[in-house]
């Protein structure tokens, strides 16, 4: 994989396509994997069109943040990098994680986008900002309780219950020992970065800022995710009404790994659209 560098940092990231006639991507992962979960989009991709999909902080090849810096801006700043190399406005895809950095990133520099899509984006705290307060309480009460096995020194017990909740129910145990102590490691990253996912430190994206997003957004999700990441999504459409909603049947949290052709198929036909529009 190639290494670049970001403010004296490595940053590992996965490349498809240069050269291609369409206009580039940028695909950003979810919490606890690495940029290979966008492999087969990725090989999909190549023969059609630029595409990127970097390692987020503390994730496969990419160290962690220094201490004190937040997990989710480090990797904003990244993509935003890596978003100026590319040449032309991009597509962007994020999942979970991913999906509330490339968010930013489409926030904060809309000169660099072309269009947005947000697959479930980590954006808990729009919640309660929404008065969406039995959802909001329903994702701090499985929060809880992945921190209280933290909070015991389990580690690995944290991970799997995220894992449950966000992944495949049984698939952490399932995994050899070592994928297990790999992920049981970035645990404390994304623990130290809880603050941007559920709460308001300054600088925190908000209805008001989202309303005033530039590019053309499709918001997407699975038929059997978990209710306050749909609720998420449904506050991010009261403030974008123009954005496409589309909804992968049959998948849970992680439709781009499930459902990879669904996404891809979802994803061909709004950048087309977009590209239609000029």
């Amino acid at each position: 994989m190639p290494i670049a560098e970001h403010d004296g940092a490595a940053l590992a990231y996965r490349e498809v396509g240069r050269g291609a006639p369409g206009a580039p991507v940028l695909l950003a992962h979810c919490s606890l994997a690495h940029s290979g979960l966008w492999k087969p989009i990725l090989e999909a991709l190549a023969p059609e069109r630029h595409a990127i999909a970097p390692d987020m902080p503390a994730h496969g090849g990419t160290p962690a943040p220094a201490p004190g810096a937040s997990l989710q801006m480090l990797a904003l700043g990244q993509c935003i990098a890596l978003a100026e190399g590319m040449g032309a406005p991009v597509h962007l895809v994020g999942l979970s994680l991913g999906g509330a950095v490339l968010g930013r990133l489409a926030l904060a520099r809309p000169d660099l986008v072309r269009s947005v899509t947000l697959i479930e984006p980590i954006w808990f705290h729009l919640l309660r900002m929404d008065g969406r307060l039995e959802a909001a309480a329903e994702e701090a009460a499985a929060a809880s309780a992945v921190e209280a096995a933290a909070r015991a020194g389990d580690a690995r017990g944290a991970v799997e219950a995220f894992m449950d909740r966000w992944g495949v129910p049984g698939g952490f145990a399932r995994l050899a020992p070592e994928a297990q102590a790999a992920m049981a490691a970035i645990y404390p990253e994304l623990a130290r970065d809880f603050e941007w996912v559920s709460g308001t430190p300054p600088g925190q994206v908000t209805p008001a800022i989202i309303a005033g997003m530039v590019p053309p957004a499709m918001l997407m999700h699975g038929a059997n995710t978990q209710g306050p990441a749909i609720e998420v999504l449904d506050v991010i459409a009261a403030a974008l009404p123009g954005a496409r909603r589309r909804v992968i049947a049959g998948a849970g949290h992680l439709s781009p790994v499930s459902h990879w052709e669904d996404v891809l198929n979802e994803l061909r036909g709004f950048w087309a659209q977009v590209e239609a529009a000029g």
